[in-house]
C-alpha cells in the first residue's frame, strides 16, 4: 500500500482530482435528495388530500409512481439509493489496495472470506468518504473550482430546510 494513502483523510481518496470530482458529485446529488423529497411531499399535499405511495417491490411500480403527485418523493428515493450504490462501487480500488500486514486467510472458504472482508472495507471507505474532512480534502484538490463548488454546501443546507418547512406547511394546510 502506498504510504500517502495511510494518512486520513487523504487516504480515503485516490491520487489526483478524478476521485475527488466523483466523490463531490455523488455527495451533492445525495444531499439534493432532501430538498427534492421535501418539495415532492409539498407538491403531493397541494395536489391531493389522499395521495399515497403504493409502490411495492416491483421496480415497474416505482416508475409508475413517477406519473403521480409523489414523483418528487420517488425521484429523491431513487437518487438516494443510486448515489449510495455508486458511492460504494467507487471505493473498490481503495479496498483492493487495502492491506494491513496480517497473515493471509488459509481456512476453508478463504476466497469467499477475502471478498466479504473487501466488501466490509468498501462499506467503511464509503462512510469515511462522506465525512466533512474527506470532502474538504477533495475540495482542496480541485483548487479554485473546489472553492466555488464548496459554496454549494451551505446553499443546499438552507434549501433543504426551506423545502421541508414548505412540505410541513403544505401537509398541515391540506389536513
Amino acid at each position: 500500500m502506498h504510504e500517502a494513502r495511510r494518512s486520513l483523510p487523504e487516504g480515503a481518496l485516490l491520487p489526483g482530482t478524478g476521485d475527488a470530482r466523483v466523490l463531490l458529485t455523488l455527495w451533492y446529488v445525495r444531499k439534493s435528495s432532501y430538498w427534492i423529497m421535501g418539495l415532492g411531499f409539498a407538491a403531493a399535499a397541494a395536489a391531493s388530500e389522499s395521495v399515497t405511495l403504493s409502490a411495492g417491490s416491483d421496480p415497474n411500480e416505482y416508475w409508475a409512481e413517477l406519473h403521480t403527485p409523489l414523483a418528487g418523493v420517488v425521484l429523491a428515493i431513487l437518487l438516494r439509493v443510486s448515489t449510495s450504490a455508486a458511492g460504494f462501487l467507487v471505493t473498490f480500488p481503495l479496498a483492493r489496495d487495502y492491506e494491513i500486514g496480517l497473515s493471509p486467510r488459509t481456512n476453508f472458504g478463504h476466497a469467499l472470506g477475502v471478498w466479504l472482508d473487501r466488501f466490509k472495507v468498501m462499506r467503511a471507505y464509503r462512510a469515511l468518504r462522506w465525512t466533512h474532512h474527506v470532502r474538504e480534502v477533495a475540495l482542496q484538490r480541485l483548487g479554485p473550482t473546489g472553492s466555488r463548488v464548496g459554496r454549494l454546501d451551505p446553499i443546499l443546507d438552507v434549501t433543504n430546510v426551506v423545502a421541508w418547512i414548505l412540505a410541513v406547511i403544505a401537509v398541515l394546510a391540506s389536513a
